[in-house]
């Protein structure tokens, strides 16, 4: 007995639940037998056969075990409840519960004998298909017989008239032979347009051979209980991407998605590779991927910013978005560089000279006929380890320009002098008063700046500034 004092939420269960069994789980029973994978519910059992409506019953077919909202037969014109004929009996409602296995069989409860009609109905397919292709190799054999009985009387027609034209070129004098020429090139125009009937008559015949070889078809059958293959579209004198190079430790294919996405011939030269494949990497990064690939990031980024655009939903419009913002950035950066050019005034430099762009030099360089450079244009190899063309020192000539024969070093030629590291002040020399033997390069040419000391500074050298008196003792002119 329940607790009166249950409130009714838990006393009663909800509509939706079954209240034909205890909902507590302790009111129930616990030994109850569970059926196993051998059981499954009756079929095609009825109950009694009633002869009188009962009430409660359904008010269409007169059936006890359900309502006429739950009624599957036919609605009747005059209801069961109306005149209480042909009553139909109960329906076998087994209240099967199955266990653990019984529920997760899968062969649970199946009927051999249903598997008949499938076999019937693949034998009648079977049937058809055969009858079909009877039907067609009886055509093809006719179609062939027809042709070969046409060939035939082509063969014996030019044959009668071969032997016609040899009749009369016998019968006929020398002086006819124009007329013969004539005949004979008629049977030559005969000749050949029976040629080209019995050529024209081929083809009809291998047009209605075509037609009826079904498997000629470049699209394969829709039907999948006929047997059908699918056509390979790779063309099989392309050789394999993976068996261009068999070494093991080359470029990765992948068999499940066919993909090699590196150069499997990467160590050859493009001449000698003999194939276009560069890796399925090259093919992804030609065309218009790399603009796509702009146009989504940009896309992203303008979504990021607060603007309405996707690449996917909208492609028009964030095509015509990024367009503009390209054109917005090129004016931009181009208003940028000739505000520039105007404040910094450079504008002269920014176009190469014509010496420069007409000037040759005695670099060798091979091309091929699609531009690409063959031999040449190697990395130069460097001359010197001292930096050239630089001035340093108030020096007018470069380090290296001249060389003493006497202490076998290198110099100045401006100044003669062998330090590197020296101050440049050129001394007019006199050739008679110098026996030193100078061997100057032509760089040796450079102004000489001439510089006349006083003969109280040559007397008295000690009233020179520091750096002057360090210099022309060294110079050995003091």
């Amino acid at each position: 007995m329940i607790n009166p004092h249950n409130p009714e939420f838990i006393t009663k269960a909800p509509w939706y639940l079954n209240q034909n069994k205890p909902s507590l789980k302790h009111h129930q029973a616990w030994n109850a037998k569970q059926a196993g994978t051998k059981d499954w519910y009756m079929r095609g059992t009825k109950g009694d056969v009633k002869t009188k409506f009962l009430k409660g019953a359904c008010e269409n077919c007169g059936a006890t075990t359900h309502t006429k909202k739950d009624c599957v037969e036919r609605p009747r014109l005059v209801s069961a409840r109306q005149n209480g004929k042909n009553l139909m009996p109960d329906e076998y409602i087994s209240d099967l519960k199955l266990d653990w296995d019984g529920k997760r069989d899968r062969w649970n409860g199946y009927q051999p004998e249903d598997y008949k009609k499938v076999i019937e109905e693949w034998e009648s397919v079977e049937g058809e298909r055969r009858r079909v292709k009877a039907a067609e190799m009886e055509e093809r054999a006719k179609l062939k017989e027809r042709m070969k009985a046409q060939k035939k009387a082509l063969k014996k027609k030019r044959k009668q008239r071969r032997k016609q034209l040899r009749r009369q070129a016998e019968g006929k004098e020398s002086g006819t032979d124009t007329d013969v020429d004539s005949d004979t090139g008629d049977s030559d125009t005969d000749t050949d347009t029976d040629s080209d009937s019995e050529a024209s008559d081929d083809e009809d015949l291998g047009e209605k051979m075509r037609d009826f070889d079904k498997s000629s078809s470049t699209v394969a059958a829709k039907d999948d209980k006929l047997r059908t293959t699918t056509r390979n579209l790779r063309i099989r004198e392309d050789t394999a991407k993976y068996l261009l190079n068999l070494d093991v430790n080359s470029a990765y294919y992948d068999p499940k998605s066919r993909s090699m996405r590196d150069d499997p011939l990467r160590h050859l030269k493009d001449e000698e590779k003999g194939t276009s494949f560069r890796g399925d990497n090259f093919v992804r990064q030609a065309g218009d991927s790399k603009a796509l690939t702009e146009l989504m990031c940009f896309a992203w980024d303008a979504y990021k910013h607060g603007e309405k655009v996707h690449d996917t939903a909208q492609p028009t419009q964030a095509l015509k978005m990024f367009k503009v913002f390209q054109k917005r950035s090129e004016d931009l950066k181009e208003q940028q560089q000739k505000e520039l050019m105007e404040k910094y005034g450079c504008a002269e430099h920014m176009d190469a000279p014509k010496e420069l762009l007409f000037a040759q030099n005695d670099v060798y360089v091979e091309y091929a006929r699609d531009g690409r450079v063959l031999k040449g244009r190697e990395r130069a190899l460097v001359k010197s380890k001292y930096e050239e063309d630089v001035l340093v020192g108030n020096h007018t000539s470069s380090w290296g320009t001249f060389f003493d024969t006497q202490s076998n070093r290198w110099g100045f030629a401006c100044c003669h002098q062998c330090m590197k590291n020296s101050y440049c002040i050129a001394i007019k020399r006199s050739d008679a008063g110098d026996s030193r033997s100078v061997q100057c390069y032509p760089d040796a040419a450079a102004s000489v700046v001439v510089v006349v000391l006083p003969s109280r500074i040559v007397d008295e050298p000690w009233q020179l500034p520091g750096i002057w008196f360090y210099v022309l003792c060294c110079f050995g002119r003091l």
